[in-house]
């Protein structure tokens, strides 16, 4: 038999996938684990939306979060947790960037040192399936879609992959985009209760300067979180090296976006495993 990690983000794509791969003839004989592994920086509509799949679906989540230590050759460890454990302030976060800088690396993520979600997500999803399946043995399941090619996927390097799987793109008769993807949600008993770029990380500095401005205007509990951490750490993660108060400022002004060539009203964090 074949082992899969399924990850699903608390984002509507990897929730359809994770469906798909739960109720398709094609991964029956699978041995599949779901993996969500939690931040502290999501939403509690992103929480909620996952608490769903569970109840609606009866999919089999596994919630983790990184373990994380400052003595110098500790890795990365997890731990599962349960729904009334989750941390929701940005612990695992905090953690994660003080067991970054143990060494001689000094400093936020950032598009120059994009080390959160390998430390975040893919490496604690790994040890879990690391120990149930054993090392590298399963493949991964990746919630791409139409709009994610080519620039982060092709059909070329989809067919090369030997250690990742893309059902979104692959297993149906038209690649699901946006628009396919609205309407397989309008048939579900539940949606996720929040416009698509309020989801993943509140302030992920991913984002586009547009997206960041409409989360402080919606509301969000991380602008002191990250004031501290920018002042502890001496540096950024936004985009042009702008601090998060250069954001709120923004916010509170008469502020005109950039165009935004993003993913239409589904705005996922650019965060894979």
């Amino acid at each position: 038999m074949d082992n899969l990690m399924v990850t699903v983000s608390g984002g509507r794509s990897s929730a359809m996938m994770a469906r798909h791969i739960q109720t398709s003839e094609k991964y029956k004989d699978f041995n599949k684990v779901y993996v969500f592994a939690n931040t502290g920086m999501e939403r509690y509509e992103t929480i909620q939306f996952l608490k769903d799949i569970e109840k609606h679906w009866q999919l089999p989540l596994i919630k983790i979060e990184g373990v994380y230590s400052d003595i110098l050759g500790v890795g990365v460890k997890y731990k599962i947790v349960e729904w009334d454990e989750l941390n929701m302030t940005a612990e695992p976060f905090s953690e994660m960037i003080k067991h970054k800088n143990k060494g001689i690396f000094n400093g936020l993520p950032s598009k120059d040192s994009p080390y959160c979600s390998e430390n975040l997500k893919t490496t604690p999803a790994k040890k879990l399936c690391d120990n149930i399946f054993g090392t590298n043995k399963y493949n991964i399941a990746i919630g791409f879609r139409k709009e994610d090619m080519p620039k982060r996927i092709t059909f070329a390097e989809i067919k090369e992959d030997k250690k990742r799987i893309f059902p979104l793109l692959t297993d149906f008769e038209i690649p699901i985009g946006q628009i396919e993807l609205n309407k397989w949600w309008d048939e579900q008993p539940f949606k996720l209760g929040i416009h698509g770029k309020f989801g993943n990380c509140e302030l992920c500095w991913k984002k586009s300067d547009s997206n960041l401005i409409d989360v402080i205007r919606y509301g969000t509990r991380f602008v002191e979180w990250w004031d501290e951490h920018e002042k502890k750490y001496g540096n950024t993660s936004f985009r042009g090296r702008k601090s998060i108060n250069d954001l709120v400022k923004m916010a509170s002004t008469n502020f005109t976006p950039e165009i935004d060539f993003g993913y239409g009203d589904d705005y996922n964090c650019v965060c894979n495993f």
